[in-house]
């Protein structure tokens, strides 16, 4: 039996992924030695996964999750510790499901390192665990007579290609020229392939397969053999282009056809294409060697739609080459409007300052002014971005993090930067480079060409922070975030980016009392789970949430699709190819939904981080293109525009608490270094606001923060409210633990602040001092010593017996002196409470008691014959309340 027409013709590209060397598993890591992965699955669908090559004293994690097909997004995902068996690491994962594609990659604990299927970054090893479709066949004749075949196979069986001639297909006739040959299992696309041949014109080529494995025979599906005609002449397709990657209809387009003529002598031919219905001649003589035809195709008749021209080459009447070109793409205009392009660049970067004002790490530095060489000068990422803005015909939407703008003007204002290491920053260039990037964003923004996005402060998850109950944390980071927007650009943002796109119902309210209009979602994340209260779930258009209060605030939901090719393919490829995808793309979308607004939404820095070799050339690439077809069809807006031309009619509620990754697991997913930063969090966050109610401040200040004392504002209790919110940021649970696996540094900036916070306001409690209980009559007189230089509002509880009796108190600066109405005798508990609630504190982890926050305590005893002198047993709370902690923590679990 012949393989079909299901036979695929690859691309060159994919059939060169395709044959590399695949089967030994073997990932070239340095100079010092190899990796080795191999892996085993059982028939109920266990799979075991080994790596060799790694220090056994080393910890590994397998970090695995399931996908919808090779090489495709992860819909869940998993971390196992791989365990040393005296050979090599291993690890059982499953069992699964017979069909179900499984990827993974490993991670380097003791390194840091993460270990990807061939060094590459986004390649991971993959596998279809005991395959329904084994034998399932692809095939194609390559321009050489070769012919390249892939099969789904039982991994990692060893298969065997039994192969012959014959003289047609199925003939029943004997083979002649049997060849076996193993093939190769290919981990990046969980196939087998092999190359045979090559083989004459008009040779029938049939085999099966040979599972030596399990010693089983693999048959086409009706039972009988694979079977295909080698065919190819001497007449060779090369290569075919188009002089544009869209035509509007009535465009001309002009097609440029290759060919190589391996005949001794000119050929005289006839060339045909077809596009629709449509074909286009012209006769020409091919000399030998390389030969370049045109075609100029007037659209005017071609209706809107993707074709795949079909050129046939005939010598002699002959048919000698036919070939399938790349998509031709016509639209139709008439009566349309166009397609609005909206393209939101988050740019950010974590606090890189430690509280005694050094730079800890050099990143808002070296990605400002020093990632890459660019038409001769050293420029860095975020400088790059408003050059290419500033040279294109492109409306693009910004948010620059509050904290990354606040540490560029720590860079503009503080005197002498301090490192704790030589990271090789560039001190003069890299300050030149911020000032020069700054002025030009803000020159980019008044001409309209970039509309800028405020941005929570500190780039913290709000979710989390709201269902700690931290409320006025999340508000006051988001009003410190536009503040900060407005100085340094001069202008309040309508909009803001939701950090990791991670929303809750609640921050409807929040965004309202703020003053922000619109935000930036995710598609995959929200889309398919919403209420839909009226109009339509079109994703190409903006949407109104609604409370149940009636609040609401205006979104458009990110192309996922768009956004994750601009994430993670546009830029690691050539520019040209990356251009062609881009316009293709939209013209689809064009194509379905006429006049509908796309947006697409990333990491601003990350991909020409990523790709410092290609991501440039890229970026530029995709801005040409933008500028090039934006006319009839297309344009670019920026989100507010898009807003105002495309009036949200679709009213849609009930979003759940989600993020871009599908859930919040990234960020708290009960690893214990995760655990530990929201504890830490949770801790300081009690004490500060126990010693913020104690002074009769406000809870959750807006922190005014100079830009020559990062990261300390001009008083102590602003100083540690500001500490507090760096330690709410984002990174420092991505970055800890799996699946991020980030530098250790992340962590221990997140603990540097809350110990800070806690460790100061003890510091200050403990100038809290009971100097003196005296009787006198029937009351007591207490003096207490304020060493603090301020004054505060407390809660002085008195217990003896079973009676406990409050008073509220204030103590000034200095000595304080209290007469209690009061007659007691004997021992008596002196305790000084900060009188916070539950409801201002939320999540804990010392309790808050109907008098607040327990700041101290002292012991007193009434000695008998004595001249009514009290002696103070003094036990200080420290020891209660470190015990308090450390119950607390037992008892509570975090999820």
């Amino acid at each position: 039996m012949k393989v079909k027409n299901f036979m695929l013709k690859f691309s060159a590209i994919v059939i060169i992924l395709l044959m590399l060397p695949l089967w030994s598993l073997i990932v070239p890591v340095s100079a010092a030695g190899q990796l080795s992965v191999n892996f085993t699955v059982t028939s109920n669908g266990l799979v075991t996964i080994y790596l060799a090559g790694i220090p056994s004293n080393n910890t590994v994690t397998l970090h695995y999750g399931i996908e919808n097909g090779p090489q495709q997004a992860w819909i869940e995902i998993y971390n196992a510790e791989m365990e040393w068996n005296g050979e090599n690491f291993s690890a059982t994962i499953g069992p699964f499901e017979n069909g179900t594609w499984i990827a993974w990659v490993f991670y380097d604990n003791t390194t840091g390192q993460w270990i990807n299927y061939d060094n590459h970054p986004f390649w991971n090893w993959n596998l279809e665990v005991n395959p329904p479709n084994i034998g399932q066949t692809y095939a194609t004749v390559l321009e050489n007579g070769s012919i390249l075949i892939t099969m789904i196979g039982r991994a990692p069986d060893q298969i065997d290609i039994h192969y012959g001639l014959t003289t047609g297909p199925q003939t029943g006739l004997p083979w002649s020229n049997i060849t076996d040959e193993l093939m190769t299992y290919n981990p990046l696309w969980g196939n087998y392939t092999i190359l045979i041949g090559p083989f004459k014109p008009g040779q029938w080529v049939q085999w099966v397969y040979h599972d030596l494995t399990l010693n089983q025979w693999i048959h086409n599906i009706s039972g009988t053999n694979f079977a295909i005609q080698d065919v190819y002449s001497p007449i060779m397709f090369i290569n075919a282009t188009y002089n544009k990657y869209v035509y509007v209809e009535g465009e001309k387009a002009y097609i440029y056809i290759e060919l190589n003529n391996e005949y001794s002598a000119p050929v005289n031919t006839l060339l045909s294409l077809k596009i629709a219905e449509f074909y286009y001649n012209t006769s020409t003589t091919l000399n030998p060697g390389l030969n370049n035809i045109s075609f100029a195709v007037d659209t005017s008749n071609i209706p809107q739609g993707i074709y795949n021209p079909l050129l046939n080459v005939y010598v002699n009447n002959t048919l000698q080459r036919q070939v399938t070109l790349s998509p031709l793409y016509v639209l139709n205009t008439t009566g349309k409007k166009p397609l609005s392009l909206v393209i939101v660049w988050n740019m950010h970067q974590p606090l890189y300052v430690a509280p005694n004002g050094s730079w800890e790490q050099p990143w808002v530095w070296l990605h400002t002014g020093q990632d890459f060489i660019w038409n001769g000068s050293l420029v860095g990422a975020y400088e790059l971005q408003a050059l290419l803005i500033k040279q294109f015909n492109v409306s693009v939407t910004i948010d620059f993090t509050p904290v990354l703008l606040y540490q560029w003007e720590t860079i503009l204002h503080e005197e002498n930067a301090t490192f704790t290491s030589n990271f090789g920053v560039n001190v003069s260039h890299d300050i030149e480079a911020v000032n020069y990037t700054l002025n030009l964003y803000k020159t980019l923004i008044k001409e309209g060409k970039v509309e800028v996005l405020t941005v929570p402060f500190y780039h913290p998850l709000q979710p989390l922070l709201l269902q700690d109950g931290y409320w006025s944390d999340v508000l006051a980071q988001i009003e410190m975030g536009e503040n900060m927007t407005h100085e340094v650009f001069g202008v309040w943002a309508n909009g803001t980016w939701t950090p990791e796109m991670a929303f809750d119902m609640d921050l409807v309210g929040l965004y309202n009392e703020s003053g922000i209009s619109f935000t930036i979602l995710d598609q995959q994340a929200f889309l398919p789970y919403v209420t839909l209260v009226n109009g339509s779930l079109n994703p190409d258009q903006p949407f109104i949430v609604e409370n149940n209060l009636g609040q609401t605030i205006i979104v458009l939901f990110r192309n996922t699709t768009l956004s994750n090719e601009f994430g993670f393919k546009f830029f690691s490829q050539s520019p040209q190819l990356t251009a062609q995808e881009l316009i293709q793309q939209l013209a689809e979308i064009y194509m379905n939904n006429p006049g509908g607004v796309v947006t697409v939404a990333l990491d601003g820095e990350n991909p020409l981080i990523f790709n410092p070799t290609t991501g440039p050339s890229d970026l530029y690439a995709i801005y040409q293109a933008l500028s090039e077809y934006q006319g009839s069809w297309l344009v670019t807006q920026t989100a507010s525009e898009a807003i105002a031309t495309h009036k949200p009619t679709s009213i849609i509620t009930n979003l759940p608490v989600n993020s871009w990754d599908l859930n919040l697991n990234y960020w708290n997913n009960g690893y214990i270094g995760k655990t530990e930063i929201w504890q830490n969090v949770s801790l300081a966050r009690e004490y500060l606001i126990a010693y913020t109610v104690a002074l009769g401040d406000n809870i959750s200040p807006l922190v005014y923060l100079p830009f020559n004392t990062t990261p300390n504002s001009t008083d102590l209790i602003d100083t540690l409210w500001n500490y507090l919110y760096v330690a709410e940021g984002s990174d420092w649970t991505w970055q800890t633990g799996p699946p991020a696996f980030g530098p250790i540094w992340f962590k221990e900036q997140a603990l540097l602040y809350t110990h800070t916070i806690v460790s100061t306001v003890k510091n200050q409690f403990e100038k809290i001092e009971l100097v003196k209980v005296k009787p006198e009559g029937n009351k007591i007189k207490i003096d207490i010593y304020n060493g603090i230089n301020s004054t505060l509002h407390l809660m002085l509880v008195i217990k003896y017996n079973s009676t406990e009796i409050a008073f509220p108190i204030i103590l000034n600066p200095g000595e304080n002196e209290f007469k209690l109405p009061l007659r007691v005798g004997g021992t008596i508990d002196v305790l000084l409470y900060s009188p916070v609630t539950p409801q201002e504190v939320g999540l804990t982890l010392i309790p808050i008691t109907n008098y607040g926050f327990l700041i101290t305590s002292y012991q007193v005893t009434i000695t008998k014959g004595s001249s009514n002198e009290m002696t103070i047993l003094s036990t200080i709370l420290g020891s209660i309340v470190a015990l308090l902690i450390i119950i607390e923590i037992i008892r509570r679990r975090y999820i």
